[in-house]
């Protein structure tokens, strides 16, 4: 054997595994085709053998053994035994999906051995990569690929959720747990204070909005692969700065046209919170053990409860589960020269929180054409259309509400309304806490009443709330390529993006308890148009067949524009016209149109010899509208190298090892897409814009402008550096497999809103100030665990560490920002802490008790169920006696440390279960919804209750007194564990599916999140969920949208 067969050989052994336990687990098949063995002529004589591969001598089940120029013909078994008759001078050919074919002329022996080769250009996996496609084995950048063999039995509504623990390095958050919500995704972390971090998304080649996800179809996708190293996205420029998602859609295939249907209805139920959960008579308990009597509060409460029965927790009126159920009907089929797919979906989401509802249509059509044999053509269109009833406030704000207030009056409940104030309050009508008389329970003289908020009802706040978001998208592309010489091949391709979204929000005359004056009607409209034109020069060659070249050239155009109106109209009498035509004043109006244009040109090489040593350089320059002329260009330069130390000589011949690369990348990519809040600074930040004003000038308004920012004619690209060396290896013929990643990530000239001189006129203006660092490692790991004739085990084990640090702020460093609720609860950049540190005061937890400061320094500690003291005691850390502004440290951050999950796969003949834990660890969240359920607010220390506190000996400085939500108190840890997924499915055997004139029936069941723990300290609905985007204000929640388990069954046929 020759050096050359020898590397070859070793290169065989990373695949051979996968289709021998793919056909073992078709034993059904294979019987079916034993019974068809054709007999031969009476005359001739029995041939057996054993066919095995070359390369491991395993035997290989199902080879197809044919006498050639006739209609006789075997397969091998399990264990690769054949047995054919044949005549002396026959022909037989032996060949089987992924080896070489073989071919034996028959004397007149009755035992033939044979051993195949491994046909490497089948079975080295091919992986799409930015503009082309290159071979797995000469990958040198950290890209993850994921093929749709298993997905699609994940029963969710959105792709995006179906790769939550399925890549390394990538973090996907239920941030928005709604019906049809979408997650947050980021590739190794946050590196940007005011440019999107999301990744970029590439459908079949061509950039598309991340809104498009929602849009896609599971049973239609082919494989994601995960850009996730700058080597391997800087291909893609500015678009690529976070990570890049690419997503290749399923195509027709040469043949009979084939129809598949594929359906699911569940349910859905939310993981509530115990934590939170009101009870009148839970209260009761609590407080006669604690004081040995009642309060007058809560002896109101208990009237109320004798009167109406009504004693139950909001959640369980809130949190009413749902179906979802999803229809997908797809053909695909073709000639020789042309293919197409087609396909139809609906999906039905309706939540698990009353009013939440989704519904989606959408069709595809992708339409492939060989015009020549040198021309192609092709075009896709997925148009969709969906319809959602958004939730119209955050779900903390009803769900807290007292458990003993029914949604309605009754002819009981009439007797407790405080006629004075509500004369006409009558039977049906809303119950406020509002409408409530006072009542004196002990005879001091002193009413009372019990309350929470007292200015809504729970169930009116959602209910006589309408806010709908309707949106129609049309995503089209099409290409058109023509193969000028032999490897040498010219594309041009367009992308079409259309989006149409219109908001509605009505807000009824019934939903506060201040009836009309706080209706209002809200319409948004808002139209985007993304035209993207990508023209490449691909050459691919093999020199002396150890040199293989790939050259890529390219010019990219690209275009968005974006139409925005917003328009609010109030004084409604009556909900009759829930529209502007009930309005009878206009309160606002506003219009922004904007466009955005880009120009690229890039280039790549790639370059393998032997297989063994991998080189990868590329270029892309690209200039942007956003930037002035002196800084319009960004450079992103890039290169990989990789060494398949698998193909060397000293262990080409290995037991142990079987694939062994090491690969390092280094590439810079840029960013321009940031956010400061106005979409026309946004555009022209380098412009010195003017915005309409009014001035007073002699007694009177006359109209004018005045200035809207400040032009910075310097701003330039935001710049990420990324270095990443790497080991993929596979041991024991890929009984073992996966790959070992570290990553550095710098990403500077950040694009921020620094102070500046209020001689001005303005607080802040834009710059490239400021540097932060990602880095950590990615670890997946596969193994074969059990392979067997009718029993397979396979298992995945995916981990993720981040730490974010800030390295240069500017004047910026140690600025802080207080969240958007009005708490003032606050965040701090600093250099060398990760962004959105969060910052306070440090609770005492030996020197405090709740309940003993709360009936000591609060006048009412028990007129509101579950309530807490609004204030704590917190440490001296400067030890100067007096608590300020000094003794305030960083309290945790919103980003993991940890991201991990586990993957089962099991086949037992027909049947196959698979499950898969994940979950976070090292991450806090900022979950102010502590203060709302616990109504901290209503229990605020009394006047002269701090220096009570002092004389007392509890604190030496009324200082030491401070509000929770300015301390550790609300930071609490966001670590959870799941039960992400449980599968268990059964397919049909075939002679059961023949009979019903199908070719596959697969029957399944599916659950998401049927365990789901989080941490003791945290007690709201959601760790994962986060109100707002700000990455310098990043990772706080009011206890968050319920995160959910669902339970569902499917059916997919095949025809």
């Amino acid at each position: 054997m020759t050096i050359n067969m020898m590397i070859t050989n070793n290169l065989y052994t990373l695949n051979i595994k996968k289709p021998i336990m793919n056909l073992k687990s078709k034993l059904t098949l294979i019987v079916i085709l034993m019974l068809n063995i054709t007999l031969m002529a009476q005359d001739g004589t029995v041939l057996s053998g054993t066919v095995v591969s070359a390369t491991d001598n395993i035997p290989i089940p199902g080879v197809n053994v044919i006498v050639m120029d006739t209609s006789r013909g075997t397969s091998t078994d399990f264990d690769g035994n054949y047995q054919i008759e044949v005549n002396s001078g026959d022909v037989l050919q032996f060949s089987y999906v992924g080896f070489v074919t073989q071919v034996q002329i028959i004397d007149n022996q009755t035992t033939l051995n044979i051993s195949l080769a491994e046909d490497l250009a089948a079975l080295d996996e091919v992986v799409v990569i930015g503009y082309g496609t290159q071979k797995k084995s000469h990958l040198t950048g950290a890209i993850s690929k994921v093929v749709n063999e298993s997905l699609d039995q994940i029963a969710v509504t959105r792709v995006d959720d179906a790769l939550i623990g399925q890549v390394s390095g990538v973090n996907i958050q239920a941030t928005n747990a709604e019906a049809g919500g979408a997650p947050t995704i980021t590739i190794r972390g946050v590196g940007s204070i005011t440019a999107d971090s999301g990744p970029a998304v590439v459908v079949d080649g061509i950039v598309v909005s991340a809104d498009f996800l929602g849009n896609l179809d599971m049973n239609d996708v082919e494989s994601f692969e995960v850009l996730k190293d700058a080597a391997s996205a800087a291909i893609y420029g500015s678009e690529g700065s976070n990570g890049v998602i690419m997503i290749t859609t399923k195509s027709g295939k040469e043949g009979k046209t084939k129809f598949s249907y594929q359906t699911y209805t569940g349910y859905k139920n939310a993981h509530g919170s115990d934590d939170y959960r009101k009870s009148v008579s839970d209260w009761v308990k609590v407080e006669q053990a604690a004081t040995g009597t009642l309060s007058e509060e809560t002896q109101y409460m208990q009237l109320l409860v004798a009167t109406t029965d009504v004693d139950r927790d909001w959640q369980d009126v809130f949190f009413n589960g749902g179906t979802v159920t999803s229809h997908s009907f797809a053909a695909r089929g073709g000639s020789a020269s042309t293919k197409f797919s087609t396909a139809l979906r609906y999906v039905h989401d309706e939540g698990v929180v009353i009013t939440d509802d989704y519904k989606l249509y959408s069709a595809k059509l992708k339409l492939d054409s060989n015009l020549s044999e040198r021309v192609k053509f092709g075009v896709s269109v997925t148009p969709s259309y969906t319809k959602q009833r958004r939730l119209p406030t955050s779900i903390h704000n009803p769900i807290r509400q007292s458990p003993w207030l029914p949604i309605y009056h009754t002819e009981n409940t009439l007797q407790f309304i405080n006629r004075n104030n509500y004369p006409n309050v009558g039977v049906g009508d809303y119950f406020y806490e509002n409408h409530l008389i006072e009542i004196d329970f002990d005879g001091d003289g002193s009413d009372t009443r019990p309350r929470t908020s007292g200015d809504s009802n729970p169930y009116a706040q959602y209910v006589e709330r309408e806010h709908y978001e309707y949106n129609t998208k049309l995503y089209g592309s099409t290409y058109f390529s023509y193969e000028i010489l032999d490897g040498l091949t010219a594309k041009t391709s367009l992308g079409v993006t259309l989006e149409q979204r219109k908001r509605t929000r009505y807000d009824g005359t019934k939903h506060h308890a201040s009836g009309n004056s706080r209706a209002q009607y809200n319409l948004q409209n808002r139209y985007r148009v993304r035209l993207i034109s990508d023209n490449t020069l691909n050459y691919n060659k093999i020199f002396a067949e150890d040199h293989e070249v790939s050259v890529l050239a390219g010019m990219t155009i690209q275009q968005r524009k974006s139409e925005n109106s917003d328009i609010t109209g109030n004084g409604f009498s009556n909900d009759l016209l829930k529209n502007l035509s009930g309005a009878t004043a206009i309160s606002e109006y506003v219009e922004v149109n904007t466009q955005l244009k880009k120009l690229g040109f890039f280039g790549r090489i790639n370059y393998a010899y032997k297989d063994k040593y991998l080189v990868s350089a590329s270029f892309r320059r690209d200039g942007s509208s956003v930037f002035g002329i002196n800084s319009k260009w960004g450079n992103f330069p890039a290169a990989s190298i990789g060494w398949n130390a698998h193909n060397e000589d000293f262990l080409s011949d290995s037991d142990f090892v079987n694939r062994l690369k090491l690969r390092v990348s280094y590439g810079l990519t840029g960013a321009e897409r940031f956010n400061v809040g106005d979409d026309i600074i946004n555009a022209w930040p380098y412009l010195a814009l003017l915005q309409n004003s009014n001035a007073i000038v002699n007694g009177g308004i006359n109209p004018g402008v005045s200035p809207l920012n400040i032009a910075n004619a310097l701003l330039q690209w935001e710049a990420s550096e990324e270095f990443n060396p790497a080991i993929d290896f596979g041991f024991f013929n890929n009984i073992v497999s996966g790959s070992l990643d570290y990553y550095t990530r710098t990403s500077d000239e950040l694009l921020l809103e620094n102070p500046v001189s209020y001689v001005t006129g303005f607080t802040d203006g834009i710059v490239n100030l400021g540097k932060v660092e990602n880095r950590g490692w990615e670890l997946e790991l596969r193994t074969k665990n059990i392979a067997k004739e009718k029993f397979s085990w396979n298992s995945t084990l995916i981990a993720s560490t981040n730490q974010n640090e800030l390295l240069s702020f500017g004047e910026s460093n140690n600025a802080l920002i207080e969240d958007t609720y009005g708490r003032n609860s606050q965040w701090i950049n600093r250099i060398g802490e990760p962004i959105s540190s969060f910052w306070g005061y440090v609770v005492d937890t030996d020197a405090y008790d709740d309940t003993t400061f709360r009936t000591t320094y609060v006048s009412t500690p028990w007129n509101r169920i579950n309530g807490q003291a609004d204030d704590t005691i917190v440490k001296d850390l400067n030890g100067d006696g007096i608590i300020t502004d000094e003794d305030k440290t960083i309290l945790g951050d919103p980003y993991p440390d940890l991201i991990y999950s586990f993957t089962n796969e099991f086949k037992f003949g027909a049947f196959d279960f698979s499950f898969m834990v994940q979950g976070s660890l090292g991450a806090q969240v900022n979950n102010i919804g502590d203060q709302y359920f616990y109504n901290w607010f209503g229990n605020r220390t009394r006047s002269g209750g701090e220096a009570q506190a002092v004389a007392d000996g509890l604190v030496p400085h009324e200082s030491f007194i401070q509000e929770k939500v300015l301390t550790s108190e609300v930071i609490a840890s966001a670590d959870y564990f799941s039960l992400r997924n449980v599968n268990l499915g059964y397919n049909l055997p075939e002679d059961v599916t023949a009979k019903l004139g199908l070719t596959g029936l697969r029957l399944y069941a599916t659950a998401q999140n049927l365990i789901y723990i989080t941490a003791d300290d945290y007690h709201g609905f959601n760790p994962e969920h986060i109100d707002g985007t700000n990455p310098r204000a990043y990772g706080s929640q009011r206890a968050g949208t319920p995160i959910f388990k669902t339970v569902t069954f499917g059916l997919n046929i095949d025809f």
